[in-house]
């Protein structure tokens, strides 16, 4: 009962947020507003991909690869012997990224 009561009461926060709240709630740069907005329009929508939506959400979608690019590119300078043997909190300190955006982090390790 509890962990539906505190889903609910964040999923309301995510829905009734501006976007630009949203980002500093998590604490992401300006440049992920395409990711964050994606991420709000996909979670009050209870993940339904209608075409409208992704057609809406083309700048968000590509918002999120950018960001994902952004980081392997990084990775690629730091070299393929360290991206391997870090870890992902190494990793995320060494691109002084926030831990908001772990997941850039991990994705970019699989496609790495």
């Amino acid at each position: 009962l509890a962990q539906r009561l505190l889903k609910n009461y964040v999923k309301s926060i995510i829905c009734t947020s501006k976007l630009q709240q949203l980002m500093d709630l998590l604490e992401v740069p300006d440049s992920f507003d395409g990711a964050v907005e994606m991420a709000q329009d996909l979670i009050c929508a209870s993940g339904i991909l209608s075409s409208a939506m992704v057609a809406k959400n083309t700048s968000a979608y590509e918002g999120f690869i950018d960001s994902i690019m952004n980081v392997l590119e990084q990775f690629y300078a730091l070299g393929q012997s360290y991206v391997c043997d870090a870890g992902i909190p190494e990793l995320l300190e060494k691109l002084s990224l926030p831990d908001t955006m772990i997941w850039a982090v991990e994705i970019a390790v699989d496609w790495f």
